[in-house]
C-alpha cells in the first residue's frame, strides 16, 4: 500500500523561541511517523528567527515559506505544495493555515484536517476570519483541538462540525518516557535534597494570574501542620505574553516576573513553611523533581491552562491532584489516575494532599493508572491515531472521516 502524502503546515510557531503546542507537534510528533505508511512534508507560512535557530536542531527539516499574514501568494504556494509532493490530506495547524489551506483543499479536491489550540484570549475573532469559517466548514474533513476549552470554541464560534471534531491533548514526546525510564528516584531526590520520608508534592507551572499558586501555599500550609513530613516544590518560569489576555490589561504586575517571584516568597515566610518549600525556576528541566516527588498538584483556576506537565508528570507515575477545571477535568475524570478538587478550596485541596500521604496504596493505584494514561498520550500514539486518520480521509467519500488519535 502507498503511503500517505501529508502536507503540515503552520501559521507560526511562537514568538519568544519557546516550544508552544504547535511547535511541540512539529518537533516531536511528525518524525515519528512511519514513512513507509505516511510521509509528512511541514512548512511554517512564517517564523521568527528564534523559531528558524530552533529547528535547526530538529529530527525533521521544517521549511519556511516567509509569507505575510495577508500574503495573496499565499493560496498558489499551497496549490503548487500539493503538487509538487503529491498531497492526500493537509493538516493545517491555526487561523490563517486554516483558511488558506481549505480553499486550496477545496479547490483542488485535497482533504483538510483543522487543528488549532487557542481561543479569542489575545484578539477578536474577526468578521473576514468568521465569515471563512462558515464557507469553508463543510469541507473540513476533520478538526482537532488541543483542549476541551478550545474544542468548544471551534464548534460554538468557529461553527466547525461538532461530528467532526475532536480532542487531541498535548503528545508526550520519547524524550519524558526516557528521561522517566533512566532517571532514578533516589538520585533525583539526593540532588534536590529530598529526604527518603518526605513525602513530595511537585507543582509544575508558569507563573501569573489565575495560575492558583497562592492557594496552593495556603494549602500547603495546612497539610504541614497535619504532616511534617510533607514537602512542596514549584517548579516555575516566568509567562511571556506576546500579547496580553484581555482580562489581565489592568493588572499593573501582569509582566513583572520578578514581583510575582517575590509575592511567592512572601507567602512562603509569612505561612512560615520555608523549610518544607523549593521554588525551583527550572520549568524547562524539570527531570529531577518529576522523578522524585510522590504526586503532582495542579490548582489553575482557569480552564485555559494546558494539561502539558500534567501528561509528563504521569510519564513518571505521578498520581496528580487537581481542579476540577478543562483538561484535567476531562484527564482525570474516569482515568483513576488522580483527585480532583474544587478550585481554590484551600481546605478541600490541603484533605486531598493528605489524604494521599496516608494511603500509599492508593497512590501506587493511581500511579499504575497515570503510567497507562501516559502511553495512550505519547506521540508514538498519537502518530498511530493521525496515521489512521489521514488514510480514512484520503479514500472516497473521506470528508468526515472519524479521527483516532491519541485522545480519550
Amino acid at each position: 500500500m502507498a503511503p500517505i502524502n501529508v502536507l503540515w503546515l503552520i501559521d507560526h510557531v511562537c514568538y519568544d523561541g519557546s516550544l508552544h503546542g504547535g511547535g511541540r507537534l512539529f518537533m516531536n510528533l511528525a518524525p515519528m511517523f512511519d514513512p513507509e505508511e505516511v510521509r509528512i512534508f511541514p512548512y511554517f507560512l512564517r517564523a521568527s528567527d528564534e523559531v528558524v535557530e530552533l529547528f535547526k536542531t530538529a529530527p525533521m527539516k521544517v521549511v519556511n515559506l516567509n509569507k505575510g499574514k495577508y500574503d495573496p501568494t499565499t493560496l498558489s504556494t499551497i496549490a503548487a505544495l500539493c503538487k509538487k509532493h503529491d498531497i492526500d490530506v493537509m493538516h493545517l495547524f491555526c487561523y490563517a493555515a486554516s483558511t488558506f489551506g481549505r480553499i486550496a483543499g477545496k479547490m483542488n479536491g485535497v482533504p483538510t484536517v483543522v487543528h488549532d489550540f487557542d481561543t479569542q484570549i489575545y484578539f477578536p475573532y474577526p468578521t473576514y476570519l468568521k465569515v471563512a469559517d462558515r464557507m469553508l466548514a463543510s469541507s473540513t474533513g476533520h478538526a482537532l483541538a488541543a483542549s476541551p476549552m478550545c474544542r468548544d470554541y471551534m464548534r460554538d464560534v468557529r461553527k466547525l462540525p461538532a461530528d467532526r471534531l475532536s480532542v487531541m491533548p498535548h503528545a508526550i514526546p520519547e524524550s519524558r518516557f526516557e528521561a522517566a525510564r533512566k532517571t532514578d528516584r533516589a538520585s533525583a531526590r539526593a540532588e534536590l535534597g529530598w529526604g527518603d520520608d518526605q513525602k513530595v508534592f511537585v507543582c509544575a507551572t508558569k507563573l501569573g494570574p489565575e495560575r492558583g499558586n497562592e492557594y496552593l501555599l495556603e494549602a500547603f500550609a495546612k497539610v504541614v501542620q497535619q504532616r511534617p513530613n510533607a514537602r512542596l516544590a514549584l517548579i516555575y518560569k516566568p509567562t511571556y505574553y506576546h500579547r496580553t489576555p484581555k482580562e489581565y490589561e489592568n493588572i499593573p504586575w501582569i509582566r513583572d516576573t520578578e514581583y510575582m517571584v517575590n509575592e511567592l516568597k512572601k507567602i512562603v515566610a509569612d505561612l512560615k513553611i520555608g523549610d518544607h518549600v523549593d521554588l525551583i525556576e527550572q520549568l524547562d528541566h524539570p527531570t529531577p523533581a518529576l522523578a522524585g516527588a510522590d504526586a503532582m498538584v495542579l490548582p489553575f483556576l482557569n480552564e485555559r491552562f494546558s494539561s502539558v506537565y500534567l501528561l509528563e508528570g504521569f510519564a513518571h507515575g505521578l498520581p496528580a491532584i487537581a481542579t476540577d477545571l478543562g483538561e484535567q477535568k476531562e484527564l482525570l475524570g474516569h482515568t483513576g489516575a488522580g483527585v480532583l478538587v474544587k478550585p481554590g478550596d484551600a481546605d478541600v485541596l490541603a484533605a486531598a494532599m493528605v489524604d494521599l500521604i496516608d494511603h500509599p496504596e492508593k497512590q501506587a493505584q493511581m500511579s499504575a493508572a497515570a503510567r497507562q494514561v501516559a502511553e495512550r498520550h505519547s506521540v508514538r500514539a498519537n502518530a498511530a491515531g493521525l496515521a489512521r486518520m489521514y488514510r480514512q480521509l484520503a479514500q472516497p467519500q473521506g470528508v468526515g472521516a472519524a479521527a483516532v488519535t491519541g485522545s480519550h
